[in-house]
């Protein structure tokens, strides 16, 4: 074999072994979204409630993000501070002195304990994903009152989001599949209301239809 086909044959090789390391890597990150879109996933619980029932079957659902539900000028402050992913092109001195205004922003510091609301999807039945916080529980030991929130720990290991990014609801007995560490999609009819509790407030409230398990890549766009 020449030098030439040699090389050819190298060069095959690396361009196969990184093309399928990029496959995988593509794979493995888009994964979890596809299943979530092109398998079904069992249902975990599903309202006893006979007139929500018969909203749910007449009603369009609307896939709703936890973004939609901060008003735009307060989204816009959040964002001033905080990122998905940290920029590494700021250093530590930047991102001190960017803490040190955060802490000082009056305009920040309301909108972490905003219970401003955006009214565009009141009484809409919408399906949005997120983490579950129970409160308390049914005699059976299965989740009544609970929270929906945007990112794992909060209310529980982490400071809890600002009210108008948790979502209040009231479960029928029966739901037995909670898992703290991971997150669920649910299905309901959403409203705008105030719920009190010391593990947190919440500015929205959600009739619950459905949970199923959520398979893709979770709602995380605020760091904590």
């Amino acid at each position: 074999m020449s030098v030439f086909a040699h090389r050819k044959f190298a060069i095959s090789i690396l361009f196969c072994v990184g093309l399928g390391l990029l496959v995988g890597r593509l794979g493995a990150y888009f994964w979890p979204s596809v299943k979530n879109v092109f398998f079904t996933t069992p249902q975990l619980y599903f309202t006893s409630n006979k007139l929500l029932q018969e909203h749910y079957q007449k009603a369009k659902v609307m896939p709703l993000d936890w973004v939609s539900l901060l008003p735009e000028n307060e989204l816009d402050v959040i964002a001033r501070y905080q990122a998905n992913k940290p920029d590494k092109n700021i250093d530590m001195k930047s991102q001190i002195l960017l803490s040190i205004e955060a802490a000082t922003d009056p305009e920040y510091k309301a909108a972490l304990q905003s219970i401003n609301t955006v009214n565009t999807f009141e009484n809409h039945m919408v399906a949005i994903s997120g983490f579950i916080v129970p409160i308390d529980f049914h005699p059976d030991k299965t989740v009544k009152n609970m929270f929906l929130v945007p990112y794992f720990g909060a209310c529980l290991h982490y400071p809890a989001p600002p009210p108008n990014q948790i979502i209040f609801a009231r479960l029928d007995a029966g739901f037995a599949h909670l898992e703290l560490n991971r997150a669920y999609t649910l299905t309901g009819q959403i409203k705008i209301g105030l719920f009190e509790d010391p593990m947190g407030t919440s500015a929205y409230t959600l009739n619950v239809i459905s949970i199923v398990a959520f398979n893709g890549q979770p709602d995380d766009f605020r760091n904590h």
